[in-house]
This record gives C-alpha cells, structure tokens and sequence, in this order.
C-alpha cells in the first residue's frame, strides 16, 4: 500500500516528532528507504539499534510510521513504513501558543539544519558524481514583488510541479528498480518576505 498524501500536523505533539533531530533523520531515512528494518536506519544514521527503535515506536505512535509487512522469515526484524508521504503545518496554527510556537520553531529549525547538510555535502563531494549530475544540479535564488496572496498561488504552483516529478521518479523507481543512473534527488526551495 503506497503511504497517503502530505499529513498536515496540528498538535504540540505531532511537531515535537519533527523537532527532535533523530526522529527527523530516521523518517528522512525511511523516505529514502520506502520501507527499512529497524537496523538498516540504524546504520544509515549511524545510530545504536535500540536508540533507533525507541524512536522508530515513538514516530508509530503517534500515527507517522507503520509497520510494514515482513520481508523475511525473520520474526524478529519489523519492518517500518511511513503512512504519508511527507508533513507540513501552518505556523499560524501555533502563533497563540507560546510554548507550542517554540516547538514549530525547533522543528523548522532541524528541518533546515538537515537541509543545509545535505546540500554542504553535495558542493563537497559534487565533483565525485560526474559531469551529467554536475551539469543537471541547480541552485536558485530569485527575489520577487509579491503580495501574501501571490506568493500563496506560487507555492500552490510549485508544490504542483514537484508532486509531478516526485510521482513520475516513484513510478519508474517502482516500475524498473535496476535502472541504472537513478538516484534520490533531494530539492528544497524557501520562499518568505524580507526587508531590505
């Protein structure tokens, strides 16, 4: 069963999930992954097993992963999935709540701070992957005129073009899994208003 659409999170306790750094990078790992044993996220976090199951059964409780069914014979090993493809929440859903708005903070926080990660690793081992990922590889900064309405239509647009190409790589990942060439590509884009 594929995992549902994005799940909007709207409580303390669905955020506090996010804004805990191994948490974030287990269900990082599992969207990589799809489905994965407890041990595979613990080598791929570089994490002790039984921390790494700790987390795994807190995410499950509050309705983010799921077991899978099993691969093997192995009665031991659980495999986990997520139920949603990705999350999302609404600052505003928080803003009268000063200790859950510190919450959303910290998860925004996390969530950047792996993304920065990420992409300081490509820019260090970018030249390791060849010249066709080199060349495809973008970065974009554009600075726009908008009102809150029009920079609501334009994330509506892009989420749009994304969910295109993010259902178009599942398909084909799913349809030839020995493709040769294809990779996770991990894209992030901010948009917010700033002074000058």
């Amino acid at each position: 069963m594929a995992p549902e659409s994005n799940r909007r999170l709207k409580s303390v306790a669905e955020l506090r999930m996010f804004a805990h750094p191994l948490r974030l990078r287990l269900f990082y790992a599992l969207t990589a992954e799809r489905e994965a044993t407890a041990s595979r996220l613990a080598e791929l976090v570089d994490e002790s097993l039984s921390l790494v199951s700790y987390h795994l059964r807190e995410l499950a409780t509050h309705g983010l992963i799921e077991e899978a069914p099993r691969r093997s014979g192995d009665r031991r090993e659980r495999w986990w999935r997520k139920t949603h493809e990705g999350f999302s929440f609404a600052g505003s859903e928080f803003a009268g709540d000063p200790q859950a708005r510190g919450v959303a903070v910290t998860a925004k926080r996390q969530m950047l701070a792996h993304q920065v990660s990420r992409l300081e690793r490509w820019i260090d081992e970018d030249h390791a992957w060849g010249e066709a990922w080199t060349d495809a590889s973008f970065s974009s900064e554009s600075l726009f005129r908008l009102t809150a309405a029009e920079l609501a239509e334009l994330s509506a647009e892009l989420t749009t073009v994304v969910q295109k190409w993010a259902e178009r790589g599942r398909v084909s990942a799913e349809g030839r899994p020995d493709e040769p060439g294809r990779e996770h590509v991990l894209m992030f884009i901010h948009a917010f208003p700033f002074q000058l």
